[in-house]
């Protein structure tokens, strides 16, 4: 689904679009992926076809693969609304996720760096969530406490309740976490505010404009310091190097 038919097909619930982050891939995992289709490609001339076809024809389904990886990994985008969000990928064939102003709990939602840590200090499982829209290059991003998957997903999305996680607050709600880009995340957060504010919810509003920028230490035990929602955790690591 494009930015533009994600937005009007939403006008009508959220109002129109505020500002738009993109978790765009870096250079650098642009590099890889091109490094990688380089390395494919000269590893088939190793044996290549009798013809020029088979010869090219590994070559160009290596790079058409690669290019669809990059496509459906690389188009995480967070949409800010007069009334509230579109988080999610939104790669062809794909739908985001809606959450209203009203569904967010006031001082949950705070700008977060560090953020290749969060999985590891909020789930030390590591297991995909699809309320943690975050890829391997994400360095920051908003972290917020919401409605769940399901409530937000506006769709049946048979597959993506796979990846659906329990609640992990302390009052029953779902961590939600998106990345912004090279945009840095306080600037989203005042955004957020400014919107909010705009549209009645003046706690939520008053709070997400405040909030502190979070370093993610990669802790579990640090989770509910750095991350509104979360329940205190036993520091495990520190016992075990205690023992």
């Amino acid at each position: 689904m494009s930015v533009r038919s994600a937005a009007r097909r939403h006008r009508e619930e959220l109002g129109g679009v505020v500002a738009e982050y993109w978790d765009k891939p870096t250079p650098k995992t642009i590099g890889v992926f091109v490094g990688t289709w380089l390395l494919l490609s000269g590893l088939t001339l190793v044996s290549p076809g009798e013809t020029i076809l088979l010869a090219l024809a590994p070559t160009v389904v290596f790079g058409v693969l690669l290019g669809l990886a990059l496509l459906y990994v690389g188009n995480e985008r967070l949409l800010v609304c007069e009334r509230g969000l579109i988080i999610g990928s939104f790669a062809p064939g794909l739908r985001p996720y809606v959450i209203r102003y009203d569904q967010i709990v006031p001082g949950s939602v705070v700008p977060v760096t560090g953020a290749g840590r969060y999985t590891k200090e909020t789930d030390p499982g590591g297991l995909p969530q699809s309320t943690v829209r975050r890829s391997v290059w994400t360095r920051q991003g908003v972290h917020l406490v919401g409605p769940s998957p399901k409530d937000a997903r506006r769709h049946r999305g048979r597959f993506a309740k796979v990846l659906d996680p329990r609640p992990l607050t302390f009052d029953g709600r779902w961590a939600w976490f998106a990345g912004t880009g090279s945009t840095a995340p306080e600037h989203v957060t005042v955004a957020i505010a400014r919107a909010a504010g705009a549209a009645g919810a003046v706690e939520l509003a008053q709070a997400t404009a405040s909030a502190p920028v979070r370093e993610l230490s990669g802790n579990p035990a640090d989770a509910a310091r750095h991350l509104p929602g979360f329940p205190d955790i036993p520091d495990l690591r520190g016992r075990e190097s205690a023992r």
